[in-house]
């Protein structure tokens, strides 16, 4: 089995071979960048976030007056808001804020240690307004210092107290006692566990929580309730008409669970690897047709040559093996045209979503299923060949 009469079969038809390098090569950049995306989606679901996604509940409201989106009108809304929710069976905790946690994007701003924001100054970290019970409804853990359980607002003679997510303590006062020192947003009340915040941020468990009324919503804000397992469906049913019971000048944009939030966080990493899977099973099976019927014409065009061999001496485990060795070699040249194409395609993804680098098990994973795949679209043909007799080939001559 010669690599260059191999080539130069190859080479007799070279319109049909190139086709189907460049089908092979395709089918090889969708296989990997679609197989990066469902990986790197998956590790990112998996990931820890810190709350309690199945049974908390995010309620994402807004007042439809003007008068009702502002301060004092708003927090008597909120007031009876959390009022009715507390009342109904299954509801553990429920508090307000200005924003959900698991967001692409949101309400966030810089953060740094007074006197040091040359060395520690993060741009983007995610900033909550919200009631005392939000610490019970998220489940986050104290780690220092004491948690705020009254309201402070703004334009009193201090500023709220901050509560610190434990990362970005870490981050701005290392080995230092966070407590009772000066950030630019407030001094430092205490430290809670991490939770995810936004993917926008500096990193996504940055972030800074202040117990404070809400004195605008233009748009909207959020409730939260923590729910006792079981009870997750029964609360969710009930809160549309409960909520517009209290006020109807409301407009309810949606009612999920976090672990529901957390995967839309995700859907277009998502909708895009099952674009690519089925696009790529698509492709694989125009490949394995295009192979199939390649080797198969190949056998039929070559049915004289092929008995010569069977005469002088070759036997049919020879036959197959060439005709698969070709089949073979077509995939490792499409094979390496397709890890350009999948490069410049991860290049092109990148520049529009967040997606890792090809790594090269994976390359060889890929290749290795191409090359299953072409083997069996040309077992067939190979098998009609081994069957070909000397004697009715060589009556031809």
């Amino acid at each position: 089995m010669s690599i260059r009469l191999m080539i130069k079969t190859m080479l007799r038809r070279k319109v049909v071979t190139a086709l189907l390098l460049v089908q092979l090569a395709l089918t090889l950049a969708l296989i990997l960048n679609s197989m990066v995306l469902a990986k790197q989606t998956h590790e990112r679901l998996q990931e820890p976030t810190g709350l309690d996604l199945a049974n908390t509940l995010l309620v994402q409201i807004k007042p439809t007056t003007p008068a009702l989106r502002q301060y004092p009108a708003l927090g008597e809304l909120l007031e009876r808001q959390l009022g009715a929710i507390r009342q109904l069976p299954g509801v553990v905790a429920v508090a307000y804020t200005n924003q959900s946690p698991l967001l692409q994007g949101g309400n966030n701003g810089s953060l740094y240690k007074v006197g040091n924001e040359e060395r520690n100054n993060l741009s983007t970290v995610p900033q909550y307004y919200a009631s005392a019970d939000i610490f019970q409804v998220l489940g986050v853990e104290l780690k220092s210092g004491q948690l705020p359980q009254i309201p402070q607002s703004f334009d009193s003679d201090s500023s709220p107290p901050v509560v610190l997510t434990e990362s970005v303590a870490q981050k701005l006062f290392e080995s230092d006692n966070p407590i009772g020192q000066a950030t630019n947003q407030g001094i430092i009340a205490a430290v809670v566990s991490d939770f995810y915040g936004q993917r926008s941020a500096d990193m996504v468990m940055y972030n800074t929580i202040r117990i404070a009324p809400l004195y605008g919503v233009d748009w909207g804000y959020s409730l939260l309730l923590r729910v006792e397992p079981q009870q997750v469906v029964s609360v969710r049913s009930q809160l549309d008409n409960l909520l517009r019971q209290v006020d109807s000048n409301i407009e309810i944009f949606h009612i999920r669970t976090l672990q529901e939030q957390h995967q839309r966080l995700y859907n277009t990493e998502y909708g895009l690897s099952v674009l690519l899977a089925l696009l790529s099973a698509l492709m694989l099976l125009v490949t394995m047709i295009s192979g199939y019927s390649n080797a198969h014409f190949h056998v039929l065009k070559s049915q004289k040559e092929i008995g010569i061999k069977r005469a002088l001496g070759a036997n049919k485990v020879t036959i197959l093996l060439e005709l698969l060795a070709e089949g073979w070699l077509c995939t490792v040249l499409g094979g390496l045209l397709g890890v350009v194409a999948a490069v410049l395609l991860n290049q092109a993804l990148a520049l529009v979503i967040s997606i890792p680098v090809l790594s090269g098990w994976l390359v060889m994973l890929t290749l290795l299923l191409l090359l299953l795949c072409v083997t069996l679209a040309t077992w067939y043909p190979a098998r009609i060949a081994t069957r070909i007799s000397p004697a009715t080939a060589t009556k031809t001559l």
